[in-house]
């Protein structure tokens, strides 16, 4: 009996003793926020914890997991908040028995933030303040009381916003689409009826809209504050075939296409859209559905968006992207900072300082494709944009691009002109009975200019005429090296952050990898036929796992007997060199 008296008496103080040994929420929280505080010391964050203990974390695309060690408090650091994803974040865990503090760095949040609190946060915006939600005047976007073009029933628009869910549906988002919306309908004329737009849960009234003030809103349906709806589908793979689908019937060979996307991206080039994403290779065979078609033009601003290119590239094509495959696209609260100043661009105005701005760098009274790349880009530096922008088009197909339509191929000029000045600028002039009585006009041609006999310049006017070269001005820089990981002495990497270790990558056009994504077998073809190719393909960690060479300009891979995930396939021909990040499927 005494000893049994014994055993229970240390039994209960060994469980009083525990009790004080085991770490509490609350002490959780001061060794997370101590941590934050005085070891990362970042300029903004945001720390969020739940009280549920599970196995792992499914993170957003819901692709990947973070294993979570058994009986911890878990935290998730945003390092910053006003950006989008993909970027930096940690994965915090505080041990309940011990209280040491293990920390793992990843680029994606939680799938679904129930169940998750926020804790403390410390945020700011980019031109000094927090908005207090969405707005079509959020600026003052006195822009659109200019027209600046005159759409046809011809000109198409499909607007993108995915948000994956409630949680990561930032208000910027939805602002980028009312001004890209206001943009078309305000400065260019488009018909409401020719604008598609995708938009989170659509027109489902539940709240899917996160505000800076951390609460949630459902999606205001009218994009231009003119009291009618503008959203028509949810961000969905479905409701995205449907609307291709339904052009692909509608329109011919004279239609064109505007495709604008914002939103989050994976570091695969996955587009975010509600709850679902979007591969390249599947976002591309959507739009094949329409390569008919007289022109189609692209604007994506979401991260990794760079990605989107060499699926994309086709004939009668321009394709304009916030970031490199590599990289994240950095926004404040209310915007993209590239995206605004490329919406600045097409309209001829600075919403910031609210001035006028001329991106129409040929003086033809109109902004290209090409000219409103060349002019956001231009504040890459001053904006601290965080990424390189890119620019492709099919040769110099983005001069001839406008928002209200492509620049006619062939013109018969018979106007008589009496004053003014007047420029012009087509592939080709054929002019009739024209007569330049006054002013001063001017013709601008990527082909020829004919003038007839009766044609005439009288009264002191002038008249010049200027055959114009091809541009071809491709702005592809490529990602030289992926993020490479911070050494802290309280941090492990789990594997979920791709590495290039000590790859170096160079532009090089004229070497070609596909199909990309590929199911197995990968095809490497060099120009230069003489030249030979050396090709080694290794894992995210840099483990070479093949390499070959060969006198021949093209070289087959069996990648089959490698499992599902991100390679990359360093390529040299001569004084050629590429990198290519593969997918595996």
């Amino acid at each position: 009996m005494f000893c049994r008296g014994i055993v229970t008496l240390f039994f209960v103080l060994f469980t009083f003793l525990s009790s004080f040994a085991a770490t509490s929420l609350e002490q959780a929280k001061n060794r997370v926020k101590d941590y934050v505080t005085n070891t990362l010391k970042l300029d903004e964050y945001r720390v969020m914890y739940t009280q549920s203990q599970p196995s792992s974390i499914l993170l957003m695309f819901n692709k990947k997991s973070v294993a979570v060690p058994s009986n911890s408090w878990v935290f998730f650091i945003d390092e910053k908040p006003a950006q989008d994803w993909a970027h930096d974040c940690r994965y915090a865990f505080v041990s309940k028995s011990t209280g040491s503090l293990t920390v793992t760095r990843n680029i994606l949040p939680p799938s679904t933030f129930d169940g998750w609190v926020e804790y403390f946060s410390k945020t700011k915006n980019a031109d000094g303040r927090l908005s207090d939600g969405v707005n079509p005047n959020l600026i003052d976007w006195n822009l659109y009381s200019t027209r600046l073009g005159s759409a046809s029933s011809r000109c198409h628009a499909i607007l993108i916003s995915g948000g994956w869910n409630k949680y990561n549906n930032n208000q910027r988002y939805w602002n980028n689409c009312s001004m890209v919306y206001q943009m078309l309908t305000k400065c260019y004329g488009f018909s409401t009826s020719n604008i598609n737009v995708l938009m989170a849960d659509g027109t489902n009234p539940a709240a899917d809209l996160h505000l800076s003030n951390n609460t949630y809103i459902n999606s205001p349906a009218d994009l231009d504050g003119n009291g009618r709806n503008d959203i028509q589908y949810p961000a969905t793979k479905s409701s995205l075939t449907h609307v291709f689908d339904s052009l692909k019937v509608k329109l011919n060979s004279l239609d064109e296409l505007f495709i604008y996307v914002t939103d989050h991206g994976d570091e695969d080039g996955s587009i975010c859209l509600w709850g679902q994403s979007i591969t390249p290779a599947e976002f591309a065979r959507e739009v094949d559905k329409l390569s008919f078609l007289k022109s189609i033009s692209i604007v994506m601003v979401q991260c990794f968006s760079g990605a989107h290119i060499p699926t994309l590239q086709k004939p009668n094509r321009t394709i304009i992207t916030a970031a490199r495959s590599c990289e994240s696209a950095y926004s404040t609260y209310d915007y993209s900072l590239f995206g605004r100043r490329w919406v600045e661009a097409m309209a001829k105005y600075d919403a910031i300082s609210k001035k006028s701005c001329n991106p129409d760098f040929d003086s033809d009274y109109k902004v290209s494709m090409l000219e409103s790349f060349v002019y956001a880009n231009s504040f890459k530096n001053s904006d601290d944009f965080g990424s390189e922008p890119l620019y492709w088009s099919d040769g110099c197909f983005g001069e001839k691009q406008f928002m209200d339509g492509l620049m006619e191929r062939d013109l018969i000029y018979n106007s008589n002109i009496a004053s003014g000045n007047i420029v012009k600028k087509g592939d080709n002039y054929l002019t009739s009975k024209s007569v330049i009585s006054g002013g001063n006009v001017k013709f601008l041609s990527y082909g020829q200019v004919l003038l007839k006999s009766t044609f005439a310049v009288t009264r002191g006017a002038t008249f010049t005429a200027k055959i114009l070269d091809c541009e071809e001005n491709n702005h592809l820089v490529s990602c030289s090296s992926l993020r490479s990981l911070r050494e802290d002495d309280e941090e492990f990497y789990d594997g979920n952050e791709p590495l290039t270790s000590g790859i170096e990558e160079t532009s090089a056009s004229l070497v070609s990898v596909w199909p990309n994504p590929t199911t197995g077998m990968l095809y490497v073809r060099a120009s230069d036929e003489s030249a030979g190719c050396s090709v080694t393909v290794v894992d995210a960690l840099g483990k070479v796992l093949l390499s070959k060479e060969t006198a021949d300009a093209e070289v087959e891979l069996d990648l089959t007997g490698l499992n599902s995930g991100i390679y990359f396939v360093k390529v040299v021909s001569g004084s050629e060199s590429k990198i290519e990040k593969v997918v595996l499927k």
